[in-house]
């Protein structure tokens, strides 16, 4: 079952509940998929992981817009959107984890301050879809002085 027929099943159990967040939440998703599928890309080149990360991301922007408006109700009803999304992506790696990711990428390939874009590119390629960007670049700036 790929990602958007579990989310289509999702979404019909979550109906049969009267569960109005998780069917508004996927809802959302399932709209984002179909503009995905109506693109034009050949369907084998579409990846639903980036399509509901994408939803993800903009969700999360949204929650930062929100705190910095100072809007706690629409922070906490957000929080619980950007949980139900999670359900659909890869784990992501912990901190320490993605700490231990760069030291050791810096330290084999010997990277220095200037070299940030390269070392970023490598972690996210090999890595991409279990960190977090910001995350790891934040950490390789801590750690290329």
């Amino acid at each position: 079952m790929n990602l958007k027929e579990r989310i289509t099943e999702d979404l019909k159990c979550a109906m049969k509940a009267q569960d109005k967040l998780r069917t508004s939440v996927l809802r959302m998703m399932l709209a984002d998929i179909k503009i995905a599928d109506t693109s034009g890309k050949p369907k084998d080149q579409i990846d639903y992981v980036e399509v509901v990360r994408g939803y993800y991301k903009k969700l999360r922007k949204t929650r930062e817009e929100y705190e910095k408006l100072q809007l706690p109700e629409k922070v906490k009803e957000l929080e619980g959107e950007i949980a139900i999304v999670e359900e659909y992506l890869p784990k992501q790696l912990s901190d320490d984890e993605i700490k231990k990711i760069v030291k050791e990428v810096i330290e084999t390939n010997k990277f220095t301050a200037k070299e940030t874009g390269t070392a970023m590119k490598l972690i996210m390629n090999k890595y991409g879809g279990s960190v977090d960007g910001k995350k790891v670049q934040m950490c390789l700036k801590e750690n290329l002085k």
